[in-house]
Formats: C-alpha cells, structure tokens, sequence
C-alpha cells in the first residue's frame, strides 16, 4: 500500500513519464502536460511554499475553478506536509470567511481577479491568512508561475527538501480539511487523512478496473471529493489521463474532442443524455420511433441472457442489427470510445440505468461521504442490481442499524470532524461505527439499497413514514420536470414544489398555440395544470396511496444557491424551501 497521495503520483510517473496526464484549453488552443511535467511542477511548488515561509501542518486553501494548476497545488501541499483546505468557486464572500476562520487558514490559492476580489473583501477578519497566491497573473498578487520561479531558486539552494518531506509524511496524520455542504447548519471540517484516500482509491480502483490508455472527462468541480477522487486520483493511480472540459456548458461538445472513455458524473447529466435519446425518437417518424424502442428493449434482453450465458444465435443477430440502426450512432456522438459512465453524488433513475444498459455502456453507480475519504460502495462492472448503489468495497464492514440507518466500519472513516468532538461523538460511536445519517438496507448478496436521508423522511400526520428521494427522482425522469422538493410532515398527504423544465415548457406551448405574457401566468393555465396532473399520476403508478403527491405547485425561477436552496453541491436543502415557499405548502392543507 502506497504511504500517500503523492507516492501514487510518483509512481505513476516513474511508470509513464511521458504520457499526457493532463490535456486542457488554454490560449486558443488544446495543450497537454505529461506526467513528468506535472510532477516537475509539483517538485517546484513544493519548493516555492517553503521559500514562502509555509511549512509543515499550514492550512493552506484552493478557490478555483478546474484547472490543472488546481491538483498540482493540491499535491504540492501534500508534499509539504500541508493541510489541503478546498473551497467552493461558487461560495459568497461571508461562507468564504467562516471556513477560512474555522480552519486556520494560513495561505489562499486563487483562481482569478473575481475570486481574488472575494479574499479582498474579508481578508481583514480572517486574522490567520498572511499570504494570497492566484492562477491567473493578478497586479501585486504573487502567481502560480513566479511560484515556480521561486521553488526553481529554493530547489538548488536546498536540494532534496522535497524529497526529504516527502518520505517524512505521516499516513495517519491530517492531510486535508474537506467542509460539508452543510444542508442543515453551518458547514462541518472533515478531518481525512493519506492511509484512508489510499485505501479507498487502491480498493476503488480494483471494483472498477480502470486502465492506463482510459481517459476521464474532468467537469464536476475539484473542490467536491468526488472529482478529486474518483475523477483524478483514481486514473492517475493506473496512469490514465485527464481530460479537461472548457466549462460545464460545453461538456458535451468537449465529449466529442476528449473521446473520453469514462466520465464521472451526477446522474442529471446521464439523465439528461437519456431523455434528449428518447425526444428525438417521439419526434421522428413513426418508423425510426418503433426502432429506437425495439432497439432499447432489444439490448436489454441481449445484456440479461448474456449474463446468465444464454444469448441465441438470433439475439446475437438482432443485437448487431440494433447496435448498427441506433447503438453505434448513440456511442459516435459520445466520441466513440466510451466504455464507463460512473454515476454517483445522487440516487440514478432506473429508466436511465436500462436506456445506457441497453445501449451497452452500462452505468457504475457509487455511494459515499466526505466522511468516509468517499467511495463506499460500487456496482461491479456489468452486474447491475436495479435500485442499488452496488456492494461495499472490499476492506470495510457495512451493516444496517434498527431502525433501517447504514452504518460503516474500516480504515475510510474519517479522523473526525475539526474542533467539533461533539458532532464527531454523534456519527462514530464507541464501536467505531460510523452512523451514515442514509436508510437503506443490504440484499442477500450485500447490494446496499438506499431510500433517502434519515432527516428527510417525511411522517404523515397519519403516521406514515414517506422517503420523499425515491419519489423526487421518480418524478425527474418526466421531460416537463427539472426539479422538484415533497413536503408534508406532519401534515395530512404529500405535496410537491415542482420547478419546470421552461424551455421544454415554452416548446410544449407554441405547439398546443398557447400565447402567455410572464411564466407566472402560463404555470397557471389550465391546460398546462392539466398536463402535470396527468405526468405526476403516470409516473407515481407502482407507489403506495400514502406516498403519492396529492397537490403541487409549478414554481416560476429555479431553487437557487443565492437563495440559500441549494448547497454548492446542488442539493436541496428543504428547511430553506420549506420557508422560503411557506405560503404556497401551508394553501395545500387550508381546507
């Protein structure tokens, strides 16, 4: 087992040091580092913070964007036996400053003037930070490439530092501040150190079988464990590379370019993916719809005998006809070479899971928490369980309380939460449980299933316990939804807030010769009310009369992070909604 993060960089590039490790657009144009450039980058960072004055257990922060500036700081902090602190781009200036504060911040990376601008504005109350280093070249700010300079300086007066402090670091020691997105109360510091990320990027890695020729499309923010994880730790662990998108609205024309053969992603992306599958085939003729559906149903009877080793002659056949009417057309505008799309950070409908199944990609779902170093559980490759988030990894023990929650064991357990030992007492207990806060429960051959939240079931005024995520994402799969929040607790049934896919929205009315002067008119047009009532009853069909959403109401913006709805995650936080659209939930239950 390697002794941390930065031994499996090293590694990597002892292995392959001219490969392209990262490929990213930059002054008009494509351009690629190798491994060995990388790692020369890392060497000199290292030196050119030591030439700063930082030093061994400084905090030490990252606010950007996804560049490949952005791991090259991480593992360079690594490599002074530094705290990596990573924060949200998205993050306002006060959320900046409570986590800089909570965490001793001594030093602050950032990306550019804008979030340069941000640090301005607190610096003064923030009394540990002493030092602001950006990315891009910013007027009296120390950059990136002077840092460079710098180490290159430090480097010769002091050969060996490095390297020095490099086999010094301590596997068990803190080694990255990770702050939860804090969808109830103020964000929480996860204590995370190199013994648990190796464990879980090297047992990771073995589930998912990743190659060194793969390449990973990068979109998902950096500052998210997820991405730096799954995303970059886990392909550099085989050698693979990364490819950068140009932003996340240009994802999937950046697909057609990286070719990527696998893309970390949220489910909506996939989601997404699968329902402009489907548009396109309902607006076809009748002929090329009959296909598209035949082609799906197809591939998923080809996939299931496959498994069980009974694929006819004849299914073999009407498969290679499927894949050459519908399948390789599909792959070809994914870029042609793609083998895993990796879901996780949410729940992934099981229409989509079948639509990407049948197509022959099948989806890798995961489970996990800043808590654990991240990944828990992972669907092995082509033994996909409908509803489940796939098996624990090997390494750890994972069991379901009395009352239904998912508790965990194993050397991924976080050290803690920062300066919080009350907090941290609450979720591991004496028996080094961790208590996950998630419902679910383990089937006969330990595929874990999960139902919601622990804190977001939501118990009927009847006595009725209601997991509103099943439902929630049930719903989302309906071209007209693009996000919905259940509510009901304590009251008599289940309403929904239902923000609307508008421009599906605005099509569906220049078809029907619906005219509306503001949203808020046309979300209350009969015709309209009609069309979800009719999309919420199709789509609840199969659940319980206590589950199904009685009432709901079509809102005309979007949850919003600067509305405080949404963590920077992009998770719902329902105390927020629930107050904020306290007048329309309370008209559902006024008679």
């Amino acid at each position: 087992m390697f002794k941390s993060v930065l031994h499996i960089l090293f590694n990597s590039i002892e292995q392959r040091p001219q490969k392209d490790l990262f490929r990213f657009f930059r002054d008009h144009q494509w351009q690629y580092w190798s491994y060995q450039q990388v790692g020369e980058k890392v060497r000199l960072l290292t030196h050119g913070l030591m030439a700063r004055g930082l030093q061994k257990g400084d905090r030490i922060a990252i606010l950007s964007n996804n560049l490949p500036e952005w791991p090259i700081t991480d593992f360079a902090i690594f490599g002074l036996q530094g705290v990596v602190v990573p924060i949200y781009p998205t993050l306002t200036p006060p959320q900046i400053a409570y986590i800089l504060k909570d965490a001793q911040v001594t030093a602050i990376f950032v990306q550019d003037a804008l979030q340069y601008d941000k640090i301005a504005a607190i610096e003064k109350e923030v009394t540990s930070l002493e030092q602001v280093f950006s990315y891009e070249p910013l007027t009296g700010v120390v950059n990136f490439d002077k840092l460079l300079e710098e180490g290159q300086a430090h480097a010769e007066a002091f050969p060996g530092a490095f390297e020095e402090s490099m086999e010094s670091i301590d596997p068990e020691a803190l080694c990255s501040l990770v702050y939860t997105s804090g969808t109830t109360g103020e964000p929480k510091g996860v204590m995370l150190c190199h013994r648990g990320f190796v464990f879980d990027i090297v047992n990771s890695e073995a589930r998912l079988g990743l190659r060194s020729d793969d390449v990973f499309l990068s979109f998902l923010p950096l500052s998210h464990l997820y991405e730096r994880l799954a995303g970059h730790w886990c392909p550099i662990y085989k050698g693979a590379t990364i490819h950068y998108a140009r932003g996340i609205d240009t994802v999937v024309e950046d697909i057609s370019v990286a070719k990527p053969t696998i893309m970390v992603s949220v489910p909506r992306l996939y989601e997404k993916i699968a329902n402009a599958m489907q548009e396109k085939a309902e607006q076809g003729s009748a002929l090329a719809r009959n296909i598209f559906y035949w082609s799906i149903g197809t591939g998923l009877e080809y996939h299931e005998k496959r498994r069980q080793g009974k694929v006819s002659k004849w299914l073999e056949r009407r498969y290679k006809l499927a894949e050459k009417l519908v399948f390789n057309k599909v792959k070809a505008k994914l870029g042609g070479n793609f083998r895993h799309p990796i879901a996780g950070g949410a729940p992934l409908s099981v229409e989509t899971l079948k639509i990407f199944e049948a197509i022959g990609l099948p989806i890798i779902e995961g489970y996990g928490m800043t808590e654990t170093h991240l990944i828990i559980t992972l669907t092995p490759p082509g033994e996909v369980r409908y509803g489940s988030c796939g098996k624990p990894i090997d390494g750890i023990e994972v069991k379901i309380s009395e009352d239904g929650e998912v508790l965990l064991r194993g050397p991924i357990v976080m050290l803690g939460y920062y300066n919080k030992p009350e907090e941290t007492k609450e979720v591991i207990d004496e028996e080094g449980w961790l208590h996950t806060g998630d419902i679910g429960f383990l089937d006969e051959e330990n595929y874990l299933f999960l139902r919601d939240r622990k804190k977001n079931i939501i118990v009927t005024s009847g006595g009725k316990n209601v997991a509103p995520a099943p439902i929630e994402h049930k719903l989302k799969t309906s071209k007209y939804i693009d996000e919905v929040c259940l509510v009901g607790n304590k009251r008599k049934f289940v309403s929904a807030l239902i923000v609307p896919a508008y421009e599906i929205l605005k099509e569906w009315a220049k078809t029907n010769n619906i005219e509306f002067d503001s949203m808020e008119a046309f979300l209350k047009d009969d015709r309209l009310q009609k069309l979800f009532t009719n999309e919420i009853e199709r789509l609840q069909e199969g659940f319980a009369r206590f589950e199904k959403v009685k009432k709901f109401a079509l809102l005309p913006e979007p949850f919003s992070a600067d509305k405080n709805e949404l963590t920077p995650s992009l998770k719902i936080k329902r105390n927020v909604i629930e107050k904020n659209y306290k007048e329309i939930i309370d008209s559902f239950y006024a008679e």
